[in-house]
């Protein structure tokens, strides 16, 4: 038996869940995840700003070292979710994938790595994806090289 005033706690709580989730309301996006449906923000028209800072594209690589992805992601209106993925060129194997779902932070600095044991000379993609609450989305796709 519910308690005087608890559904109106509990509606408060969702309210404030979904408010933090939108600035404008809008249309949604069930494919988003996250536990609930994702609110488009339309007015939002705006794409982040990504800046990444390692790895230069075309980087070599030692064997056995780590591929470090850092840099930074801002949006005016707020931040959605993003991914950072180190995939083999070669074997098509995803060494490395982080994924974030930063809901309403206008800027977030972000430090990914993962060690690469190679017996010959492969390459590697590094893509790293963000996108705000108007789905704008921003990437960079950098390729680098580990010698054995």
């Amino acid at each position: 038996m519910q308690k005087p005033g608890q559904s109106i706690f509990i509606f408060l709580i969702m309210a404030g869940f979904l408010a933090a989730c939108s600035k404008s309301g809008g249309s949604t996006d069930e494919g988003a995840g996250g536990g609930g449906p994702h609110i488009v923000t339309d007015n939002d028209t705006t794409r982040p700003v990504l800046t990444v800072m390692t790895p230069l594209n075309n980087q070599v690589f030692a064997n056995g070292s780590s591929v470090s992805v850092t840099g930074s992601i801002t949006d005016d209106m707020g931040l959605y979710r993003g991914y950072i993925r180190i995939t083999n060129d070669v074997t098509g194997e995803v060494v490395k994938e982080q994924l974030y779902e930063i809901h309403g932070i206008l800027s977030y600095n972000f430090n990914v790595s993962a060690a690469v044991t190679v017996t010959a000379a492969t390459d590697y993609t590094v893509s790293v994806f963000y996108e705000d609450h108007g789905l704008n989305g921003v990437s960079r796709t950098m390729k680098v090289k580990v010698n054995p």
